[in-house]
């Protein structure tokens, strides 16, 4: 006996899919023979048990030994494709040795009817009957995946026996010949309905498999990138709970994985991440750029620079049951950018804000809208000697000479307070009091500038030597809500210009004469 061994998996994927339908079909009759041809077998021995007292015992044994030693090929045929490649058993021949070896049956069959057909025995004439007919029949099942195989078959069976039936001159013989014509019309009938229903059922089955094929090649292609994917990937039920998330983004977090499975996104992250995961649930779609600053999610206290796009996930009725979340890690995106900020708004050799963030930091102020003015100091400062130590000792002994300045600078400062260098050995500091009376403000201020006039004046050491170096000084004060940053900084420049003019470590305040003067 020959097992079935059908998986429409194993059909060549490059077919098309009618090729698909037909192979399928080639293989199912295949699969199935032993069941028509054991039947057959049986049907045979019945038939010559039955017709041995009237047919030649000799006659009887061979047509058997025929029909058995046929059936004994066809199988063999079967079990050759059944264990043939797939690219094998497409070849085209299969399907003409199939229908072959089935019309080489029914001709087998049909050769009973005519040599065990006996006129003159009705009771046998019948039996006769009854065996063909009943085999034509179980045949027709087994045989209607491609349903005019069934004609090959009951043709050979049936012809034979109806012309016999209808030129004989029994009555009743002809009757029953017309009676055998209407049966295998009906058998033609049912194998035709048969065969579609069949048709359909296969196709249903290749189609089924070619979309299960498809969700899975998808599947693999999404898993593929999941776990190699150069962004960290998230997933979150309809409750915001972490379901899943691929190594990248553990390695982002610098976090465990069970550390992170089972962590509500609402309640245990921070209101950004909270947002963006309500909105992802509600509207499909959410954003969040910040640090996962929960220790929860980072395992740091000071989180973890991300940029995160949320997306609802929806079910096949268009509901969202959940989400997922692509991480970017933003660390050297950050320290980039910081990087290129501290080119861009501080001195490289001070570390001191450049020229730039002290005119946006001044017009801030001259330009904001206050209910309560603050009082404010400029103050320009020059270095005396600055070009004689700097010629004489090279300028690595200046560098370090402005290196100093700036440092006494910053022990100088105040919260809220800035000092700048704006080119060479020139420095800027920038003052805010918050004073209510002008009386007091100058007198704070002047203290302030004093303090500040006797750090710069300590000397200095350079080349291993105590330099005494001093800052000439010049400052002006303004109101921030009533000012013009260009015209606060012209005036500051001013008066640090007069006082070297008048000489060294000298500290001077802008009065407008100082303009004309200077013209």
């Amino acid at each position: 006996m020959i097992k079935p061994k059908l998986y429409i998996d194993d059909v060549p994927s490059e077919l098309s899919h009618s090729q698909r339908l037909r192979h399928e079909k080639l293989r199912l009759l295949y699969s199935n023979l032993w069941q028509p041809v054991g039947t057959g077998i049986l049907g045979a021995i019945l038939l010559v048990f039955i017709m041995w007292d009237v047919v030649s015992s000799v006659l009887l044994l061979s047509w058997l030994v025929a029909n058995v030693a046929l059936s004994g090929v066809r199988l063999k045929i079967a079990h050759n494709f059944i264990n043939a490649s797939p690219a094998e058993q497409e070849r085209s021949y299969w399907l003409r040795l199939f229908a072959f070896t089935v019309l080489l049956a029914g001709c087998v069959w049909g050769l009973a009817g005519l040599l065990m057909f006996d006129k003159e025995t009705p009771e046998y004439a019948a039996a006769l009957t009854i065996v063909l007919a009943g085999v034509s029949a179980g045949c027709v099942t087994m045989l209607s995946s491609i349903w005019w195989m069934v004609l090959f078959f009951i043709l050979p069976i049936a012809i034979p026996l109806q012309l016999l039936f209808i030129f004989s001159d029994a009555p009743t013989h002809t009757m029953i010949g017309v009676l055998l014509g209407i049966f295998v019309l009906l058998l033609v009938a049912t194998s035709y309905r048969l065969g579609r229903v069949i048709h359909n059922n296969i196709e249903l089955n290749v189609a089924m498999t070619a979309r299960e094929a498809q969700l899975l090649e998808s599947e693999n292609r999404y898993l593929s990138i999941f776990q190699h994917s150069p962004l960290g990937v998230l997933h979150f039920d309809k409750q915001g709970c972490v379901t899943n998330c691929n190594d990248k983004l553990l390695e982002i977090l610098a976090i465990e994985r069970s550390g992170l499975l089972g962590l509500s996104m609402q309640s245990d992250a921070d209101t950004g991440i909270a947002s963006a995961t309500q909105n992802a649930l509600n509207k499909g779609a959410g954003y969040y750029e910040g640090a996962f600053s929960s220790t929860c999610l980072s395992g740091r206290s000071e989180g973890t620079p991300v940029r995160a796009f949320f997306n609802g996930v929806r079910s096949v009725d268009d509901e969202i049951i959940g989400g997922v979340v692509i991480v970017e890690d933003f660390t050297e995106r950050k320290r980039s950018e910081e990087v290129i900020y501290r080119q861009a708004y501080y001195d490289a050799l001070t570390d001191l804000p450049n020229r730039r963030l002290l005119i946006e930091r001044l017009a801030t102020l001259c330009d904001q809208d206050s209910v309560q003015a603050q009082f404010g100091l400029l103050m320009f400062l020059d270095l005396d000697r600055f070009k004689l130590i700097n010629d004489t000792w090279g300028h690595a002994t200046g560098d370090d000479l402005l290196v100093q300045v700036a440092s006494r600078l910053q022990t100088c400062l105040r919260e809220g307070d800035l000092a700048a260098r704006l080119s060479g050995d020139e420095f800027v500091l920038l003052a805010l009091f918050e004073e209510d009376a002008e009386q007091a403000f100058e007198a704070n201020a002047e203290a302030y500038m004093l303090r500040v006039q006797h750090a710069l004046s300590q000397p200095y050491h350079l080349a291993n030597h105590e330099v005494a170096v001093t800052p000439s000084i010049g400052y002006t004060c303004f109101t921030t809500t009533a000012c013009e940053h260009e015209e606060v900084l012209k005036q500051a420049d001013i008066a640090m210009y007069r006082a070297k003019t008048e000489g060294r470590a000298r500290l001077r305040q802008f009065e407008p004469w100082m303009r004309d003067t200077m013209h």
